[in-house]
C-alpha cells in the first residue's frame, strides 16, 4: 500500500480533490461529511519546523483570527510527514481597485499584529534571522567576494545594497527594539474572505519573529507603497520603523541570494528585479540603482 493510502487509511478520510501547493501539497478530504485538509509537508522539512507552525497556528485561532489549527496529526509516513486541517471557506479579495486592496490590508495587517503582540511562547523560528543579524554576517561578505569573478554584475548589484543597507541602519539600535511573529507572506492569495468578511488566513510556511515592518517584506514588495500608507493609518510608524523598511527588505533579499551563491544555485532572476525596484518610500534611494 502506498504511503498516501496508510494516510487515508489512518486519518479515516476520503480524498475529495488534489488543491496543489508550492513546497507543501494539500488535498481537500472528506470526514464524516465534513471538508477538511490533508497537508503533506515538503520531504525534508524538521519535525520542530512543524512544531512551530502548528503551535503557531493553534496560538492565532485562539486569538478569534481564522486560521487552520491542527484538527489531526502530524503522522510521519514514509518520508513524508502529514496533518490534517480545517477547510477554511471563502475566496481570496476581489481586486478591482489595487490601491484600495492594498490599503485595506495594510489596515487589516495592522490589526492582526495587534493581536499577535498577546503571544508569549512562541519564539523565533529555527533557521530565521532578523536583518540586523543578516548585516553583520562577515560570511555574507566571504561569499560576495568568492563569487565575483563569476558572477560580477550580481554581486555589484548585491554589494551596493548591502553597503548601503548597512550605512541606514547606522545609529538605529535595532537589537534593542521590540519584535513580534509576523505571517510572512500577507499577500491577497493568502486570505479568504465570504460576503466581505474574512474568513482565513493561509500559509504561515514563512512566519517568524521580526520587527512588525518586516511583515512588509513580501507585501510591500517595494513598490506597494498603499500597504504602509493603510497599515500607517491603523497603527502609525515610527521614525527608525519608516527608516528601517528600505534596509530590511533588501537584507532579506541579499540574505536570500547568499544560499544561492552557499549552494551554487542560481534563482531565476526574482532577487535582482526586486533589488532593482525603487518607490518613493526609500527616500534617499528612491532613484534608480547608481552602481
Amino acid at each position: 500500500m502506498l504511503p498516501f493510502d496508510e494516510v487515508l487509511e489512518t486519518f479515516k478520510i476520503q480524498c475529495v480533490a488534489s488543491l496543489g501547493g508550492r513546497l507543501n501539497q494539500h488535498w481537500l478530504v472528506s470526514l464524516n461529511n465534513e471538508r477538511l485538509v490533508l497537508r503533506r509537508w515538503a520531504s525534508g522539512t524538521k519535525l520542530e519546523e512543524i512544531e512551530y507552525e502548528v503551535n503557531l497556528l493553534k496560538a492565532v485561532a485562539g486569538l478569534g483570527w481564522p486560521a487552520a489549527a491542527l484538527v489531526d496529526g502530524p503522522i510521519q509516513a514514509g518520508e513524508y510527514v502529514w496533518g490534517l486541517f480545517p477547510f477554511l471557506e471563502g475566496e481570496p479579495p476581489h481586486v478591482l481597485d489595487p490601491a484600495a486592496e492594498q490599503r485595506a490590508r495594510g489596515r487589516l495587517m495592522a490589526r492582526f499584529h495587534d493581536d499577535m503582540r498577546k503571544l508569549n511562547g512562541i519564539g523565533q523560528r529555527k533557521g530565521w534571522r532578523r536583518c540586523e543579524e543578516v548585516l553583520v554576517d562577515c560570511e555574507i561578505d566571504r561569499l560576495l567576494a568568492e563569487n565575483e569573478p563569476k558572477r560580477p554584475e550580481e554581486i555589484r548589484v548585491l554589494r551596493w545594497h548591502l553597503e548601503r543597507a548597512r550605512q541606514r541602519v547606522e545609529g538605529l539600535n535595532l537589537h534593542s527594539r521590540p519584535g513580534i511573529v509576523i505571517h510572512g507572506d500577507f499577500a491577497p492569495w493568502n486570505l479568504r474572505y465570504q460576503e466581505a468578511k474574512l474568513t482565513g488566513i493561509l500559509d504561515f510556511e514563512l512566519a517568524h519573529w521580526d520587527h512588525r515592518v518586516g511583515e512588509f517584506a513580501l507585501s510591500w514588495r517595494g513598490k506597494y507603497d498603499e500597504i504602509v500608507h493603510g497599515y500607517n493609518e491603523e497603527a502609525p510608524l515610527e521614525p527608525e520603523e519608516w527608516e528601517l523598511i528600505t534596509p530590511l527588505w533588501w537584507a532579506g533579499l541579499i540574505d536570500l541570494a547568499c544560499r544561492h551563491l552557499k549552494e551554487g544555485t542560481h534563482d531565476d532572476g526574482w532577487i535582482m528585479k526586486k533589488l532593482l525596484e525603487r518607490s518613493p518610500l526609500m527616500g534617499p534611494d528612491a532613484k534608480a540603482y547608481r552602481g
